[in-house]
């Protein structure tokens, strides 16, 4: 039987969040937790991808998720600097997971920043990821992520690589879209920013990053105008899911109450019968002719 490594074998990784709100060596309790678990999914879909597995919902292999397994251990002040370890079992099947991971997660960022060629190990998956993870870049918050680790070259997430992250297209079913419904269903944990519209057509799932949540929260139950990055079905008619990079509400028009529409009218309830016989009323006569005819009186 083997023992699984607990880490102590000389890997070490840093994670350098910068920008203002990590200003006096503090980090929202949000984005920390949206920065490491993305990271973390991160390394197991490149590490199903470089192991041969096929990437797919659900559970994933235990010994590719034990490969990967990084422990927080540390902060510092300054810009916010998390330290991380590895305490999972040091290799799957004679390689080393965790230093291939991180070895293709700096080859494929210097790519993207290059606009050369991706990594096969970059896999639909593991874009969407990254671009999940660089959704909550922005001037106001995160500015930077600089990471650095024992395995490989020093590499960052900034808000030039999110730009750039946005134009890949993942297949060419893709492309930008704009659809109008009521916003349903959010999910507005760290890891998941999640959603539904339902149109005229039909539900459609969408995901969203942190720059946009607020819009979003504001948003719900209303009927909304969205745009973003489309996956389309293979007909290329419908829409699969939408990756929404801007939401607006839509005003829609309400009925009017019944006190509204009477003082509209300059009409009040009837407070007595003998308020009937003031006045002529309009087709009365026709009224009270009508009801004889259907009651048969004339017969």
């Amino acid at each position: 039987m083997t023992v699984p490594d607990t880490g102590d074998d000389g890997f070490r990784a840093t994670l350098r969040a910068s920008g203002p709100s990590t200003e006096g060596g503090r980090i929202p309790l949000a984005e920390l937790a949206r920065i490491a678990s993305e990271m973390q999914a991160t390394l197991e879909r490149l590490a199903l991808a470089l192991s041969g597995s096929r990437v797919k919902a659900g559970r994933r292999p235990r010994d590719i998720v034990d490969a990967v397994r990084l422990d927080f251990v540390g902060f510092e002040e300054g810009s916010a600097v998390l330290r991380l370890a590895r305490t999972g079992q040091r290799s799957w099947g004679g390689d080393d997971l965790l230093e291939e991971s991180f070895m293709t997660l700096a080859t494929g960022v210097e790519a993207i920043g290059r606009g050369s060629s991706l990594p096969e190990a970059f896999t639909p998956q593991v874009v969407n990821g990254l671009r999940s993870l660089t959704g909550g870049i922005g001037v106001g918050g995160i500015t930077r992520i600089n990471v650095t680790s024992t395995s490989a070259p020093e590499f960052a997430f900034d808000s030039a690589l999110r730009g750039k992250l946005r134009g890949i297209s993942l297949s060419p079913v893709e492309s930008e879209a704009t659809v109008v419904g009521r916003l349903q269903m959010g999910d507005f944990s760290p890891a998941s920013l999640l959603c539904r519209i339902d149109t005229y057509a039909g539900s459609i799932q969408c995901g969203f990053g942190t720059e946009i949540r607020d819009r979003v929260l504001d948003c719900m139950d209303r009927l909304v105008m969205a745009h973003g990055l489309a996956e389309m079905q293979p007909d290329g008619s419908t829409i699969r899911v939408l990756r929404i990079s801007d939401v607006s509400p839509i005003d829609s028009s309400s009925s009017k109450s019944l006190d509204e529409l009477a003082a509209e009218q300059r009409v009040a309830p009837l407070t007595s019968v003998e308020e009937l016989a003031m006045g002529d009323i309009d087709g009365v006569e026709d009224f009270l002719a009508a009801i004889s005819e259907t009651r048969g009186d004339g017969q």
